[in-house]
């Protein structure tokens, strides 16, 4: 549907848009089966979004007054249905959030219908006024690249937070945008994952086509773009990780065309301008440095307990924010801040366990600061007041799901950031010889990890990205979930008996170890005892013993076995250097790949 116009009774909210006229739901555009009795209740939510419905609200419009119904397992069902439709979870909604002994509420994001035809490009021409902060608040434009959208943001008081009401949708490519984005407040510039590799790509600010920018290097990604719009700062190459080129090669490539220079020897893993772009400000492990756009003279400007990720200058650049992870590549993260001349570091947003927040970018002209927030495998987007009174005030989320938010950058108008959206699924096929092709199983469920038991009777498999794990028949029938929030499970391995799941789970979202479960569903117990990282657990053919491997920052310890009769763990003889074992179908354990150091 073209954005110059909106028809009078859509509703949208994340990959669907509901017609309340016709009762028609659609999912990314294809039309979804929806009976008439959820389709009530949807839209009973979708009138009433971000507000309680009450049972008793959806038993009157469900079934006229007189009518006997067994009215509690009757609306139990319909909302069933219209999660499975939806494909929500009721432990961790994304769109029908439960409400303990009163009802249902609609969580996510909704675009309700409008009073008339309104094109995006109408709400934000030249010369048109905005409502005043009562009646509205900011009006924000958050352009998605990832089958993006624009979304609007409002608070009708200060003491209200902002929320997220529009989004308009840029890209339609259907490829994968990643990393960071740079914008001049016409041309986006961003990374673009093909089947060829990544490539350097720029899409209009207002939206349409994605065109590429030509350049000799390898593996390109935007860093930042220089005050005058001629020049983006490029980070090329996979990271590195040795001490002298901790890292990507950090490159200068003229906008109009030309050949890419590189910054001297530099390696960053990120880096932005410093004022009249004579000089560079980057980021190198635990260290931010400036130097001179050529590569000479440079000087350190700040050390950090954490590893430096993710600059941002303040709009008046007198403040960079960064984001300070744990541990390389990963862990938890938190936002901190310091200022130009080096002083008053401090930090902003706190990381918390199993959770990571990062890559933030102030609102042009505004101290709001917009940043993202995962959780539990989803990214949302959350904004930081700039109120500089004596209480800072906390963070508001402004979405949640099922779009993952991520990458906001300022797009140089007032209240608009451009961010990526994307929505992670996975298929579950299976091959037909006959045919030779990949056909949709079960329904062709979003799971990932599956397992059949020994039996060739039952499945185990983990959701994708929930990761709960469920069981079913090999039909796809008689399904029970096994796990629950806030655990996360992974790759399940079937007992030779069939009555125990081993998997490897996580309750913080950054320590893995390994769990056993009875297959009927049950408590989840931690097989191997103390805090060790620990992956990939095979049960031996006897069934009472399995193999695995202990893992730690990603380097690979040695296969070890424990018994389940004693609980003791040793090591498998000669297995020092390897990983992932597999027992073959006659009993033998199988050679598991060598790590690195085995070569």
């Amino acid at each position: 549907m073209p954005l110059s116009y909106e028809v009078r009774s859509l509703y949208r909210f994340g990959v669907f848009e509901l017609e309340a006229c016709t009762g028609e739901l659609r999912r990314n555009g294809v039309k979804l089966r929806l009976q008439d009795q959820p389709y009530q209740v949807l839209l009973k939510l979708l009138e009433h979004a971000g507000q309680t419905v009450s049972r008793e609200q959806l038993r009157s419009t469900l079934w006229p007054a007189g009518t006997f119904v067994d009215f509690e397992t009757g609306l139990n069902t319909i909302i069933k249905r219209l999660r499975e439709t939806l494909g929500d979870s009721a432990e961790n909604p994304a769109f029908i959030e439960t409400v303990p002994k009163r009802g249902y509420r609609f969580i996510a994001s909704v675009i309700p219908p409008k009073s008339g035809p309104e094109s995006v490009a109408d709400k934000m021409a030249p010369g048109r006024r905005l409502p005043s902060t009562r009646q509205l608040g900011a009006f924000l434009i958050l352009a998605l690249l990832s089958g993006g959208f624009a979304l609007r943001h409002w608070s009708t008081a200060a003491s209200l937070p902002a929320r997220v009401l529009d989004f308009a949708q840029l890209t339609s490519d259907g490829q994968a945008k990643q990393g960071r984005l740079v914008s001049d407040g016409s041309r986006i510039y961003f990374s673009e994952i093909l089947p060829v590799g990544r490539i350097l790509a720029q899409v209009s600010a207002k939206g349409g086509e994605t065109t590429t920018i030509p350049t000799t290097v390898s593996d390109p990604r935007p860093a930042d773009l220089s005050p005058d719009g001629t020049e983006l700062l490029i980070l090329s190459g996979g990271s590195s990780k040795n001490e002298e080129a901790y890292g990507s090669a950090l490159w200068i490539l003229p906008v109009a065309g030309g050949s890419a220079r590189p910054v001297g020897n530099v390696f960053a893993t990120d880096a932005l301008w410093g004022e009249r772009a004579e000089t560079i400000v980057y980021g190198n492990g635990h260290d931010l440095y400036v130097v001179n756009k050529d590569g000479s003279n440079r000087r350190n400007f700040l050390t950090v307990s954490g590893y430096v990720e993710s600059l941002r200058w303040s709009p008046n650049r007198q403040v960079l924010r960064f984001t300070m992870a744990t541990r390389a590549m990963g862990g938890t993260s938190s936002i901190w801040e310091v200022s130009a001349n080096g002083t008053g570091l401090r930090e902003v947003v706190p990381g918390l366990p199993g959770s990571a927040v990062c890559c933030g970018a102030w609102l042009a002209g505004s101290d709001d600061f917009l940043f993202q927030w995962t959780r539990e495998g989803r990214t949302d987007l959350w904004e930081l007041s700039g109120n500089r009174g004596v209480l800072r005030p906390a963070p508001t989320r402004l979405t949640a799901g099922p779009m993952n938010l991520s990458e906001p950058a300022a797009s140089g108008a007032p209240n608009e950031a451009f961010v990526v959206g994307s929505i992670p699924r996975a298929e579950l096929v299976k091959y037909v010889p006959q045919e030779a092709e990949l056909v949709p199983y079960l329904s062709g469920i979003s799971a990932e990890g599956v397992e059949a038991s020994r039996d060739g009777q039952w499945l185990a498999y983990t959701l994708f990205p929930e990761g709960t794990l469920w069981r079913s028949n090999i039909t796809g029938s008689e399904r029970v979930q096994l796990t629950f929030p806030p655990m996360r499970a992974f790759l399940p391995r079937w007992s030779p008996d069939g009555k125990q799941i081993a998997f490897i789970g996580t309750t913080t979202g950054d320590h893995w170890t390994t769990y056993m479960i009875p297959a009927p569903g049950g408590v989840a117990r931690q097989m191997i005892r103390g805090n060790d990282e620990t992956a990939d657990a095979t049960w031996m053919p006897d069934n009472k013993s399995i193999v695995f491997g202990p893992w730690q920052g990603g380097e690979s310890r040695g296969i070890r076995v424990l018994d389940l009769n004693t609980n003791q763990v040793s090591p498998l003889p000669g297995a020092t250097e390897m990983w992932s074992p597999r027992t073959s179908p006659m009993g033998a354990t199988s050679l598991p790949f060598l790590n690195k150091t085995a070569r």
